[in-house]
């Protein structure tokens, strides 16, 4: 049984014993009066009848057996308000359990509210959090794949640089050998065209009939090298140009 049911029961007990209280003292008081009576109605017949006044005494006894009956009946009108006070004490008493009760029910009710009303803003506060951090988790990842790219940007970049730098050595070799290519094929272009000319005077026998085409053969191979070492070295300031636009 809990505290409240305790409780409860202690006081209905208490006031029922009020109430057997109150009507035993009443039933006592008129147990009393009707002793009073019959011991007084007794003694009087008994004294009229050794004086033989019988009229006196009954008259008299009739007088006082008026009286007590007027008594009892106040008696009477006493224990029943005494029952309506005790019933109005006890349903006053039950009223103020009840009051007791409900406030004490509304505090509970206010207190779980403002527990609610806690726990709701608690769990707000943590949503609230929840979607700062998803943002924060979401930025990191943009943060991440834009580094990410960045490096595979860079390593393209490397990548494409060696191979730009290896390309743009290649050339330069080549164009360094077309270079000398062009030097001997220039010399031996110039020496052939003094023979030519030797030939073409009859001046020296031992100069070859062919010397002359030789000669041409040689001023076509010296354009087609100096062709070639243009475009080598068109390439080489392409890559040039490359290489400074990505920052290498």
């Amino acid at each position: 049984m809990s505290v409240e049911n305790q409780t409860r029961t202690s006081d209905e007990h208490d006031e029922d014993v009020i109430i057997i209280e109150e009507k035993s003292k009443a039933s006592h008081w008129v147990a009393g009066v009707t002793l009073i009576i019959g011991a007084v109605a007794g003694g009087l017949i008994g004294s009229s009848i050794s004086e033989n006044k019988w009229t006196e005494a009954y008259t008299q006894l009739e007088t006082q057996t008026k009286q007590y009956q007027t008594q009892l009946t106040q008696a009477q009108e006493k224990s029943a308000e005494v029952d309506v006070l005790v019933e109005k004490e006890k349903q006053q008493a039950l009223e103020a359990q009840k009051q007791t009760l409900d406030e004490e029910k509304a505090q509970a009710i206010v207190e779980e509210s403002k527990k609610h009303a806690t726990l709701t803003k608690e769990v707000g506060a943590l949503k609230s959090q929840k979607a700062s951090l998803e943002m924060q988790v979401e930025e990191q990842n943009k943060q991440i794949d834009k580094l990410t790219n960045q490096v595979d940007l860079q390593v393209t970049m490397l990548t494409r640089a060696k191979q730009l730098f290896q390309r743009q050595l290649q050339l330069k070799e080549e164009a360094s050998a077309l270079e000398v290519k062009i030097e001997v094929t220039t010399s031996n272009e110039k020496r052939l065209a003094k023979e030519c000319e030797v030939y073409l005077e009859g001046k020296s026998w031992d100069v070859k009939s062919d010397v002359c085409q030789r000669q041409e053969a040689a001023k076509k191979l010296i354009t087609q090298y100096n062709d070639e070492l243009q475009l080598l070295q068109m390439d080489i300031k392409e890559i040039d140009s490359i290489s400074e636009s990505i920052g290498m």
